[in-house]
């Protein structure tokens, strides 16, 4: 049963927000894994997913890649690239893991967000004279960038929610403070963690999708009647 008093009483206490293992310390690590895993993926996924769109090849790989993300277990994932690498290079088998998991959403939300620009759109691009890499710089991204976003926001919810398996090969997150936690029996420590991971979800969830609206809302296509 969940004892508010405390639950309270440790969130009051300032030796858990300070310190190498501290809250504030912990959020740290566990928000700079997860954007330097989504960065590391987004540099390979998104222009790979915008060439897939705007040649219309390949779209298998879209599909494979989604089906494949979604068979794969996360730990094992995480625990195999580890071993593989030797636990000296743990840091970047976890940020590997990680990114392999952000790259399939944010593949699809490049390639769904070239696919679904009408066609009208790009052969009026054309013909005023385009070449390709400006069709794809001033055109295709721009009208693309809302589902592109989507694909960061999923991948922004899958990476920081895998992120609280981290400190089971020795780096740190806030999933250290369930796992010390559960050891200790500190379940106000481990309820307290656990809010702040929903907090840090919700929160990055909620702000990447309010740029979601906005560039949906700034940079949707007219249609053809609205041109003329």
């Amino acid at each position: 049963m969940l004892d508010f008093g405390g639950l309270g009483a440790w969130l009051s206490n300032p030796e858990n927000w300070a310190g190498r293992y501290g809250l504030w310390n912990l959020v740290a690590e566990h928000l700079c894994l997860t954007f330097l895993a989504i960065v590391i993926a987004a540099i390979v996924a998104v222009p790979i997913g915008v060439a897939i769109g705007h040649f219309g090849r390949g779209e298998f790989l879209v599909v494979g890649l989604g089906s494949f993300s979604r068979a794969i277990p996360t730990m094992g994932l995480l625990f195999a690239l580890v071993l593989v690498m030797g636990i000296q290079f743990r840091e970047l088998s976890v940020v590997l893991a990680l990114s392999a998991i952000a790259f399939p959403p944010l593949l699809a939300g490049a390639y769904s967000g070239v696919t679904t620009i009408p066609a009208w759109i790009r052969d009026s691009a054309t013909a005023q004279g385009m070449t390709t890499g400006q069709l794809v710089r001033h055109v295709e991204l721009p009208l693309a960038s809302a589902s592109i976003i989507g694909g960061f926001r999923i991948a922004y919810i899958q990476v920081v929610s895998t992120v609280v398996l981290a400190p089971l090969v020795g780096l740190g997150g806030v999933g250290f403070g369930i796992i010390q936690g559960l050891a200790l029996r500190n379940f106000p420590q481990v309820t307290a963690s656990s809010l702040v991971i929903i907090v840090i979800t919700v929160t990055g969830d909620r702000v990447i999708g309010l740029f979601q609206r906005l560039a949906g809302a700034r940079l949707s296509p007219p249609t053809p009647l609205e041109k003329s």
